[in-house]
């Protein structure tokens, strides 16, 4: 397979494999923390398990495997870009996974969390939801660019 498609075919996995996984698995949590389901018993086990799922499977795509020609420039500049997002992607996973644990140890009455330190850690997965949405977004520029190239291949031929 061309190393381009590969590419490629690796960030859309990532996107539409991973990404999504991890968005409802957001949502859940979310969900979980409405003031309405106060008095329900969250899931706390499940939630950590489908995080650290989402982060098993970002680190399941390896792109070291990809030979690039030296002279493409762009596919390694994505290529790297990619990277990034998969170490901001898998931080954020660890910082969701700790809050979770400990929102659950102070729901088993096993340890008193002051609110001090939820917070503390609720920032920390906002710091790394911000630095993974900046990856992404500077990924996206010259994955864009990367992509459209991909694409003049098979472009449209104009008739006159």
């Amino acid at each position: 397979m061309d190393y381009k498609k590969q590419i490629i075919e690796k960030i859309e996995s990532f996107y539409v494999d991973v990404v999504e996984e991890f968005k409802e698995s957001e949502m859940q949590i979310i969900a979980d923390s409405k003031f309405r389901m106060i008095f329900k018993k969250k899931n706390y086990d499940g939630n950590i398990e489908n995080l650290k799922k989402c982060k098993k499977m970002a680190l399941s795509i390896d792109v070291d495997d990809i030979e690039i020609p030296a002279e493409d420039k762009l596919a390694r500049q994505v290529v790297k870009a990619f990277e990034k997002c998969l170490v901001h992607f898998n931080n954020l996973c660890d910082t969701h996974t700790r809050l979770q644990m400990g929102l659950k140890k102070k729901a088993e009455n096993k340890e008193d969390m002051k609110f001090s330190a939820y917070k503390e850690l609720f920032q920390k997965v906002q710091t790394a939801r911000n630095s993974l949405n900046s990856a992404l977004h500077e990924m996206d520029i010259v994955y864009t660019d990367f992509a459209y190239d991909e694409d003049d291949d098979d472009s449209i031929k104009y008739v006159e």
